[in-house]
């Protein structure tokens, strides 16, 4: 700060600026969501209670990385020795992911969704929020939330758990192309090429989205958040 106002403006010296506000700024603000979150996991440590086979430990604690920084967060651990498994009650009922506030999770599955690049996610991550992750940790994340998140996208739903909607459009599109893959996903699937060798596999993709209004010229407008997009690399009936 004392540099910037002591120093005819640069460039370089205004991004420093804005680094160093930003610290500022984030430094209060992950003090205040590690204490919401220390007083939420406490809560529910309270009122846990124990399923048969599980023994309380005591209270552990561990770090938390948030979309602001990292806390320390306490709570309590259960143990099943017959099953061999540990419990944290809280990390469960808060959504942390190996030690990743949800905010900052979902922000990680989404800069890492190509496998190909985590190196560029880590670096994309450090420029834009300032958030020190390791290409290797935003790996672990998305293979941890992966498998997850495929199980929920290809759930049966029953019409009476959708929300209703009252838009008075509904938009339904889907498109498919051939997308590069390893030669280990195309084992065994017939190619373009000329022995029949394949390159790409193909891909689908669908999105959905409501339309409620026209803009002053008369043209559809879609909805603010309404969007949802779905792929697969099934096939197009299972797609369907």
């Amino acid at each position: 700060m004392a540099r910037f106002a002591a120093q005819e403006p640069t460039g370089t010296l205004v991004q420093e600026l804005e680094v160093l506000v930003r610290r500022a700024v984030f430094k209060p603000a992950n003090a205040l969501v590690g204490h919401l979150l220390q007083s939420a996991a406490d809560r529910i440590d309270s009122t846990y209670q124990p399923k048969l086979g599980q023994v309380r430990q005591g209270r552990v604690a561990c770090e938390v990385q948030g979309l602001f920084g990292r806390f320390s967060l306490v709570r309590d651990y259960y143990y099943h020795a017959g099953k061999k498994q540990g419990h944290y009650p809280a990390d469960a009922a808060l959504g942390l992911e190996v030690g990743y506030t949800p905010a900052l999770a979902r922000i990680l599955c989404l800069e890492g969704a190509d496998e190909s690049s985590y190196q560029k996610a880590e670096l994309h991550l450090a420029e834009t929020g300032g958030l020190s992750v390791s290409a290797r940790q935003i790996q672990r994340v998305v293979q941890r939330v992966g498998p997850d998140a495929q199980a929920w996208q290809q759930r049966e739903v029953q019409p009476e758990q959708c929300e209703r909607c009252d838009a008075s459009v509904f938009y339904v599109s889907a498109d498919g192309t051939g997308a590069p893959m390893r030669a280990e996903e195309l084992a065994g699937r017939q190619g373009k090429q000329a022995k029949g060798k394949a390159k790409t596999r193909q891909v689908y993709l669908g999105c959905v989205f409501t339309q409620s209004q026209l803009d002053e010229e008369g043209h559809p407008v879609r909805d603010w958040e309404s969007t949802t997009y779905v792929s697969s690399l099934d096939s197009i009936c299972a797609f369907r």
